[in-house]
């Protein structure tokens, strides 16, 4: 019987979990909305975004990446299982990803930047990025055209 009953319990535990994955009750038993669902793009609350070049063009005169250019695209890939972005280089780098779907020219949709530190000298490894989740374009800006920047994608 205590054998029975304790796969009884396990089985409504596991029951119970996954239907509330998508929220949670505080110490209070107030239900909180939980980890949001897969394909839901997310609010930004960043502080002083830059403003974001378009699709394939350089960052404009001002803002944190003043005058970086492009020097590597990477397609959009919903078939991509990983990617690695090594910053190899002396200096800070950027690096912009969106969904993918925006053409060339375009402001990107659904985007996000963020820096890489740079290495102590040119050849040095710096600041690195891998994700498995990533499926979108990721477009990798430098201060100068002449960056040393390592990407593997899988």
């Amino acid at each position: 019987m205590r054998t029975t009953s304790r796969w009884a319990a396990a089985i409504a535990v596991a029951a119970i979990s996954s239907a509330s994955a998508q929220t949670y009750r505080d110490s209070k038993g107030t239900v909180v909305q939980g980890v949001a669902p897969a394909g839901s793009t997310g609010a930004d609350f960043s502080a002083n975004r830059p403003a974001l070049p378009n699709i394939g063009a350089g960052f404009g005169a001002s803002g944190p990446y003043a005058n970086y250019v492009l020097v590597a695209t990477i397609s959009a890939n919903p078939a991509r299982f990983s990617i690695d972005v090594e910053n190899t280089s002396g200096a800070q780098i950027a690096v912009l990803l969106d969904d993918g779907t925006a053409a060339i020219g375009a402001a990107p949709a659904n985007s996000t930047v963020f820096a890489l530190s740079g290495g102590g000298a040119a050849g040095a490894q710096g600041g690195s990025w891998v994700s498995e989740r990533e499926k979108g374009r990721v477009q990798i800006y430098a201060p100068a055209s002449s960056a040393q920047v390592a990407i593997r994608q899988n």
